[in-house]
């Protein structure tokens, strides 16, 4: 059959591969893509090699949902314009074939260029990105979102890859290289990032995808499908598994076919048996025919009389050991998404490509959409281009307009996309996948060992969510660490904590996990060691899925917050209830910090009579004016003692301590409660500010009998020990204290604690700390706070700080869990832009 010619016109015969190609485009979309993403699962460490396996994505509408996030837009897009540039293709040729036709139309190839080339575009500077850019969440969990610059980034590499890539084409065209080999080398470099990704991503993973495969093949529930599977996904897992074996040796097979091929391009050529074949077309090398491998079975396979047997055979066998990357690529993109969401690539073997914290993948639909955005842009692109060049190319280019038949396309389009250079492009980026993939895999074959070391459990999350309903009635209704740390009972708080880490009960470690994990991460919360808070959400929101887990994401959104990372603060503010006044003061508290405005009307209105927004204001003005004042309200609720007993630091840092002392022990007369232990602690400070250093000091040695284990008390305890006026407390085991309890390197660890400052402020950058923590420091200077903090505000900042103010010292005040919580006050908050947003209207 002779080659089509290519039509210029616009005809009415155009228009049928157009619709067809568009209606089975959205198809596929609609009911294949979800149907294969379903099933989505991730695992994340929660102990020494035991990992915990939970689905991201149950039913078909999760995965619609997912799809239809704005994360994933860029990649849905490149996706369906690659489907559908190869889909146009596929039915030009079958219009053509059906002789509708009278070759392939010129608007209709070129509009499948562009589909097919942009996603490859993208898919190559995605790639490219990935990997030497690093992502958000992997040294950090992050919620943070791309920004502008880091996709201007993105965009900026892949130009200047492109631009590397005619660099090395201008090279060779001085040293007179043929323009088949010219094309094809600046087209693999172009593309190549994508090939070196997928190598990566399935070489590291190939290990535990086999171990797992081949359980599920043989009708078994493997580590990370936990439930029996059904005939389908035996037979799915059946598929995946055969490629999947048969992979390193189709690598090995190309690795070893390239280098004979450069030691001798004429060492392998075919019987006469061969050339005679009716079908067998002349290549102008053997990859192009699979390799060694290949030209192995085109021998073997030409004893076969019949052509209706030997030509299925042969094309088949050959396709497969040409496309073999390419092909997983397209049909199984959805396996490199469950490899990718699984995240086992650190521990199955070596070179993978990480993406997101694996628990803020869990939990987190903007993370999801993030990574499966990669795996449709940073894929699918560059396997919808290799296929479409195998159904170009493949046999021997039959079907390829050459010559006189690409009429007005001969001296440019034709010239450039010639038989030759397209069918070397083919199996240069199909060889450049295979190998790629076998260096990884062979990097990760010592590791392979280690998976039978560990535990993955894919249960475990169906187990929690059954006792979940009867979490009371196990913790016999305790009260929570929130309360306890609120009411200032930190004794308690820690001993229960201590105790939840040494439970044995088996059925209860799920419920145990999420207990103790919570309560360390109110304990850092309590302390302001907000990193550390921020990791101990980030686990409590893998372990509950995202599920009952306003508490985890009020301290993700207060700990970027308190970090003074804004950018990061944006997207979690979006995830939370915005039916809770809680996550309503944060928004506002959010507005302050970043001069843009994040409340609603219904949020105003919540906020109208909320009397913490209202103290919360009232400190902001005494800011402004550079004074403070005492309430003389009653102080009962949590939140109220706190910017209480700030405000009391205050008039420490302005020498005023023996007002403040007349002031707390009227407050504490008219309380009546002897069980405020912070208030007496705060009252030992106070005397002690004032020369009384004896009452001052047998109050902290009482407090710290009674109060063991109280994190303030042991702080000031010792700080005393440190002046040599007291002894050191015995250590904390559960390491829930203040870092200054650490021997040698607490100044150094001091920013741990995000808000507070420093016991002593004798170094620049304990000095610049905290005027980031809290601007109130400046009452330590001679200026005071009357005037704007500059940047070397720092600078009059003295090196002695009163005993124990970082205890109480705060600014901006929430609550968490009816916890109070305290979030500083950097110093360069603009109160006139606040006021101007209307934050500070009564």
């Amino acid at each position: 059959m002779t080659s089509p010619s290519i039509v210029h016109a616009y005809e009415a015969d155009m228009i049928a591969p157009l619709f067809l190609a568009i209606l089975t485009a959205a198809f596929f979309w609609h009911n294949v893509v979800p149907r294969q993403l379903k099933g989505l699962q991730v695992a994340f460490p929660t102990g020494p090699r035991t990992y915990e396996v939970h689905q991201v994505t149950s039913t078909v509408e999760d995965v619609r949902k997912l799809l239809a996030r704005r994360g994933t837009r860029l990649g849905v897009a490149s996706y369906l314009m690659a489907l559908t540039g190869s889909l146009v293709l596929l039915f030009e040729f079958l219009n053509f074939r059906a002789g509708n036709s009278a070759g392939y139309h010129a608007p209709s190839v070129a509009f499948a260029l562009v589909l097919i080339v942009i996603p490859a575009v993208v898919s190559s500077g995605t790639s490219l990105g990935a990997q030497i850019i690093k992502p958000h969440g992997v040294s950090r969990a992050s919620l943070q979102s791309n920004s502008t610059l880091r996709n201007a980034s993105y965009f900026a590499l892949t130009v200047a890859w492109l631009l590397l890539a005619m660099g090395i084409g201008a090279v060779l065209m001085t040293r007179d290289v043929s323009p088949t080999t010219l094309y094809s080398t600046v087209a693999l470099v172009a593309f190549s990032p994508a090939i070196l990704a997928y190598g990566r991503v399935l070489g590291s993973s190939w290990h535990a995808l086999k171990q797992s495969s081949e359980q599920i093949a043989k009708g078994r529930a493997s580590p990370f499908h936990n439930h029996l599977p059904n005939a389908r996904q035996q037979f799915v897992a059946q598929v995946v598994h055969l490629n999947l074996v048969v992979m390193p040796f189709v690598a090995a097979n190309t690795l070893l076919s390239l280098i004979l091929l450069a030691y001798n391009p004429d060492m392998f050529v075919h019987s006469d048996r061969v050339l005679n074949l009716p079908e067998y077309r002349l290549q102008s090398t053997y990859m192009e025919e699979g390799g060694l491998l290949g030209f192995g079975l085109i021998e073997l396979f030409s004893h076969i009389p019949q052509a209706g047997i030997r030509v299925p055979i042969v094309t088949t066998l050959l396709l497969f050991l040409l496309l073999n990357v390419a092909a997983i690529g397209f049909l199984f993109v959805y396996e490199v998404a469950r490899i990718l969401f699984l995240d086992i690539q650190d521990v199955s073997g070596r070179g993978g490509i990480r993406l997101a914290d694996s628990r803020l993948l869990r939990a987190e639909p903007i993370q999801q959409a993030h990574v499966l955005n990669f795996c449709f842009t940073g894929f699918a692109g560059q396997s919808m281009l290799l296929l479409a060049l195998a159904m170009i190319t493949f046999w021997d280019s039959s079907f390829l307009p050459q010559g006189a038949q690409c009429g007005e396309w001969e001296a440019d389009v034709c010239a450039v996309f010639e038989k030759d250079m397209l069918e070397q492009l083919t199996w240069m980026l199909a060889s450049a996948g295979q190998v790629a993939f076998l260096v990884v895999w062979g990097l990760s074959r010592s590791r392979s060992t280690q998976l039978d070391e560990i535990t993955f459990d894919a249960s475990m999350d169906e187990d929690r969510t059954r006792l979940r309903g009867m979490s009371d009635m196990i913790y016999l209704k305790q009260r929570p660490t929130a309360e306890l740390l609120g009411n200032d009972n930190w004794n308690t708080a820690i001993e229960r904590f201590e105790a939840s880490t040494q439970g044995q009960e088996a059925m209860l470690v799920g419920l145990d996990m999420i207990r103790s994990t919570q309560a360390k991460m109110l304990l850092h919360v309590g302390l302001g060691r907000w990193d550390e808070a921020e990791e101990m959400a980030v686990d409590l929101l893998a372990l509950q899925g995202g599920r009952d887990a306003q508490t985890a994401r009020l301290v993700l959104c207060a700990a970027s917050l308190a970090q003074r990372d804004y950018q990061e603060a944006v997207p979690r503010l979006a995830l939370l209830n915005n039916d809770d006044v809680e996550a309503v003061r944060l928004r506002w508290v959010a507005s302050l910090l970043t001069g843009k405005q994040h409340l609603d009307r219904d949020g105003q209105s919540m906020l109208s009579v909320d009397p913490l927004r209202k103290d919360n204001i009232r400190m902001l003005k005494e800011f402004e004016q550079g004074e403070t004042t005492l309430r003389s309200g009653h102080v009962r609720q949590p939140a109220q003692r706190a910017m209480y007993l700030a405000e009391i630091a205050r008039l420490r840092m302005m020498r005023r301590s023996e007002e403040a002392l007349n002031h707390l022990e009227r407050t504490m007369r008219r309380m009546n409660e002897s069980t405020w232990v912070q208030g007496r602690l705060v009252q030992a400070l106070l005397n002690f500010d004032d020369g009384r250093s004896l009452t001052a000091i047998n109050t902290v040695k009482e407090l710290a009998k009674d109060y063991p284990r109280h994190p303030h008390v042991r702080a000031v305890l010792h700080q005393l020990a440190l002046l040599g006026k007291a002894t050191r407390p015995p250590s904390e085991p559960t390491k829930i204290h203040w870092v200054i309890e650490r021997e040698t390197d607490w100044k150094h660890a001091w920013p741990l604690h995000n808000v507070a400052v420093a016991p002593v402020l004798d170094t620049q950058e304990l000095k610049q700390h905290a005027l980031k923590a809290n601007a109130w420091s400046l009452l330590l200077g001679e200026q005071g706070v009357s005037k704007p903090a500059g940047k070397k505000a720092y600078k009059q900042l003295p090196d002695e700080v009163p005993l124990g103010l970082y205890t109480h010292l705060g600014g901006l005040t929430i609550t968490i869990s009816g916890m109070p919580v305290d979030l500083g006050l950097p110093s360069n908050i603009d109160i006139g832009a606040a006021r101007k947003l209307g934050l500070l209207d009564a």
